[in-house]
């Protein structure tokens, strides 16, 4: 799975932070497929739907479902069981959840990819959210901070066969060289020095992140917010382009 060449434009992910389909619609056009894949989020599938899904894909994107599923095994497990039949390309989970939540959701995935006989979707993992910081952690009743919590959490997610962590630019080096290359990272908490950090908290740049290890970055609205919105995106890849001939 890690082996898989990617692309320049596989590697900025862009989340779609709206919850109006017009707005999806017109940003499907601006971006003009420099990427690959976007993200559709909370926001968006509360707001729209998930017909918002196949309103994507028609402009040839590969979709990123940020469902963030977390809860009972048994829950998740059937709710992974729906999101197989999407079509979607990726899916994200709270690591919170445990092992056994992790495997059960993987496990039907490959079930559901193998009765459809397509590619499944690819796993990702959430650790700690990049708007918490060690006093959330702390607020919370974690006894240690967000580094040993997210290299825990990228543990657990690791050994129960997720295909990729997510956690902010700034745990990517230490979790490569804990669990090393066998697996994605993608990065949320991406902004430009420009940028205001926003209710992110564990941010930085599009070239630590990749410097760092990271395979992927997300970028939501220091992108879809910009007035030359392909313009913006020309930067980043420019960034991460630069960066990875320099590794």
């Amino acid at each position: 799975m890690k082996g898989k060449k990617l692309s320049l434009k596989d590697r900025l992910i862009i989340s779609l932070d709206t919850n109006n389909k017009s707005d999806v619609v017109s940003m499907c056009r601006k971006i003009s497929s420099k990427v690959s894949t976007l993200k559709l989020g909370l926001e968006l599938i509360y707001g729209v739907g998930l017909e918002v899904i196949d309103t994507v894909k028609s402009f040839g994107y590969k979709v990123m479902l940020d469902a963030k599923l977390l809860d009972i095994p048994n829950t998740v497990k059937s709710a992974a069981e729906a999101i197989g039949g999407l079509g979607v390309s990726a899916v994200t989970i709270h690591t919170l959840g445990g092992r056994q939540m992790l495997e059960q959701t993987r496990e039907i995935l490959e079930k559901q990819s193998e009765l459809r006989a397509k590619f499944r979707p690819l796993l990702f993992g959430v650790t700690i959210l990049t708007s918490l910081d060690d006093k959330d952690l702390k607020a919370l009743g974690f006894k240690e901070d967000f580094l040993y919590s997210v290299l825990s959490l990228a543990g657990i997610a690791i050994d129960a066969g997720v295909d990729g962590i997510i956690c902010s630019p700034n745990e990517v080096d230490a979790i490569r060289q804990k669990f090393g290359t066998g697996f994605y990272i993608a990065t949320p908490g991406i902004r430009l020095p420009e940028d205001a950090a926003g209710d992110q908290k564990r941010i930085n740049t599009p070239e630590e992140a990749m410097s760092r290890g990271a395979d992927f970055i997300i970028v939501g609205r220091s992108i879809i917010t910009r007035k030359d919105v392909g313009g913006t995106i020309d930067l980043y890849l420019e960034k991460i382009e630069r960066t990875l001939g320099h590794a």
